[in-house]
């Protein structure tokens, strides 16, 4: 089976108590569309982060904020939240020390 590098491929990560982790995504299944699914259907659950990369060309986009909006389109109003209650998911997402990046390396 030939693979094709040259594609955009998704990581997410997660949180279970006090432990991040990515769990594993079939390649038939890395899209967003799936993804979307998956969180609205609680098959991914405590999303922090999603992250959508293409290794041939050398990059890598934060789409956390893109995903969670489609999956719930009813959170992005925030007239619904007039006492501020539900600040931005960005506010949630965890930065390279919390994940145990200890370099940065840019591509």
């Amino acid at each position: 089976m030939k693979l094709n590098l040259d594609t955009s491929f998704f990581s997410v990560v997660c949180e279970l108590g006090r432990t991040l982790y990515t769990p594993e995504l079939e390649l038939a299944d890395m899209h967003k569309r799936q993804l979307v699914e998956d969180i609205k259907t609680g098959q991914l659950e405590q999303v922090r982060a999603i992250l959508e990369f293409n290794p041939v060309e050398g990059w890598c986009s934060d789409i956390t904020e893109d995903v969670l909006s489609a999956a719930f389109p009813d959170m992005q109003d925030s007239d619904n939240d007039p006492a501020g209650e539900n600040v931005g998911y960005r506010n949630e997402r965890i930065d390279g020390q919390l994940a145990g990046v200890a370099r940065r390396i840019a591509a």
